[in-house]
């Protein structure tokens, strides 16, 4: 006659290592993902822009896009 205490074993040992195996999973995928968010914050010391021309009103010199309140498509969107 067959052990119903081995069968629920193996049934609750094959539960734990799949769980197991679950988290692991889980935990390596936010190890890659706080890895990728720290060189994207690393990469953006490099494209941050270090002198901005403002423009401080309507002259003949000034031109479009450096007074404070505009906005360059190509740069900033």
């Amino acid at each position: 006659m067959t052990d119903p205490f081995r069968a629920m074993l193996t049934m609750h040992q094959a539960a734990l290592e799949g769980w197991l195996s679950l988290t692991t999973l889980a935990f390596r995928s936010w190890e890659q993902v706080l890895a990728l968010n720290e060189q994207l914050v690393r990469q953006a010391d490099g494209l941050v822009r270090v002198h901005v021309e403002i423009d401080d009103g309507p002259t003949f010199t000034g031109k479009y896009g450096k007074r404070h309140l505009d906005i360059d498509p190509e740069r900033d969107v």
